[in-house]
């Protein structure tokens, strides 16, 4: 594998993944009118439709890519994927709607209900934008994810600017409103784009049973794996409040580029782990996998020097108002677990040679790390820790996935900085 001749489609994550650190600008301005406990309840708000979303996207999406890369299985992969993605999204929407009274006593905050109000409607505007999406991701257009991400982004940035002018930006049911419209036309968008990709007649020769299995898998895996990397938020409420949440919310926006970037990388590389590994071109995922892990680590792990040497202090006294100064011990943390992230690519090699149960242990193993953490840290009353649950989590789960792939596909050591080398390479040829 040769980065250059993916430059075209690696351009176009690049620039999806610039609209997410845009946004993130957008993001420190609604703070600057947002009180502490109304982002809490935002951040309440998002991670609750998000962890819906990503369940269905590992149960159920996922399997557009599996076996959908077959074109005459589509129309019934299709079919599948869409009743089920919807079933999944809208029914799990209801139930957190009707338990809001048990869970705002559980997390001892009254305006949960409000946050579970919002809930359905969310995911039901999100339904479209995720599954046409996981159409896109699966046959690399990512040009046209840029689109509906461009179009997501730049309706919630007006928004924004609206209501600041008028302002109307104080709450969260505000900041709801923005969301659910930006997902909305996003939608809209991304089902114009991919108009000739929804395909659903036909029979499918895949037994139920696989993709059941696989579903089955996915989804305990998304489940689990996700109780860490977003519902964290809700330990956070349950030990100190909505306040802190906002607070460690505030920090975690800081540290969207660094996520973005693996998810960026994830829609790339998965599919393309998942092709590598069907035509047994071991050689070439090899390279694949060794490019992308070290590409991105050499990158992190300069970006990590730089803030911690005093560019994170500034960004967080400069852009963040000062009720949200004391985010800056919490951004300090997350960047300190930055390097270990893109290890956190290897599950989709783990998926990708069919081995879901065992990678199910492995998240097992790291959630209960995280959540292990998180709960020792809210026992003993050490709010300053909290980015040490999700640190946890990243730890364990990148570890034993990378000792998996390295003995799996004899992975050498050295290649984790050959993203060196072969830039230096790269230069000289172009001169």
């Amino acid at each position: 594998m040769r980065i250059q001749d993916h430059l075209a489609k690696l351009s176009w994550t690049a620039a999806d993944k610039v609209l997410f650190i845009l946004y993130g600008f957008v993001s420190l301005v609604q703070m600057r009118d947002l009180p502490t406990a109304e982002l809490g309840l935002y951040a309440l708000f998002n991670v609750a439709q998000t962890f819906i979303a990503t369940f269905s996207d590992n149960s159920v999406l996922q399997t557009l890519i599996m076996f959908g890369a077959d074109k005459a299985q589509r129309g019934g992969v299709n079919r599948f994927a869409l009743i089920w993605h919807s079933t999944i999204m809208l029914g799990a929407a209801l139930l957190f709607f009707a338990a809001q009274t048990p869970l705002t006593a559980l997390f001892h905050e009254p305006r949960l209900a409000a946050v579970a109000g919002y809930v359905p409607l969310m995911c039901l505007v999100m339904i479209p934008r995720t599954y046409c999406l996981k159409l896109l991701f699966r046959d690399v257009q990512m040009r046209d994810v840029f689109l509906v991400n461009a179009t997501w982004f730049g309706t919630m940035a007006a928004l924004t600017a609206y209501l600041l002018i008028f302002q109307q930006l104080r709450t969260f049911e505000s900041m709801a409103f923005i969301a659910i419209v930006g997902v909305g036309a996003s939608a809209l968008v991304a089902i114009w784009r991919t108009r000739k990709l929804l395909v659903f007649a036909g029979t499918t020769t895949i037994d139920r049973s696989s993709l059941a299995s696989f579903g089955f898998y996915q989804s305990l895996i998304g489940i689990t794996g996700n109780v860490v990397r977003q519902l964290d938020f809700y330990l956070v409420q349950y030990f100190f409040g909505a306040a802190t949440v906002g607070i460690y919310s505030s920090a975690r926006t800081l540290f969207r580029p660094f996520d973005e970037a693996v998810n960026g990388i994830v829609g790339f590389f998965y599919p393309g782990a998942v092709r590598l590994v069907a035509e047994q071109r071991n050689e070439e995922l090899l390279a694949f996998i060794s490019k992308s892990l070290s590409f991105m680590l050499v990158t992190i792990l300069a970006v990590t020097l730089v803030l911690e040497l005093g560019v994170a202090d500034v960004l967080v006294t400069t852009l963040l108002p000062a009720r949200f100064h004391p985010a800056l011990g919490y951004f300090k943390l997350l960047i300190f677990t930055a390097p270990i992230l893109p290890f956190t690519l290897l599950p989709a090699v783990i998926l990708a040679f069919g081995e879901p149960p065992r990678l199910l242990g492995y998240v097992l193993a790291a959630v209960g790390a995280g959540v292990g953490t998180l709960i020792v840290i809210g026992m003993l009353g050490e709010q300053a820790f909290v980015p040490f649950g999700i640190g946890a989590y990243y730890l364990v789960l990148g570890g034993l996935c990378f000792v998996f792939v390295k003995r799996r596909t004899q992975f050498p050591l050295h290649l984790l900085l050959r993203a060196i080398p072969d830039t230096l390479n790269f230069l000289r040829s172009k001169r």
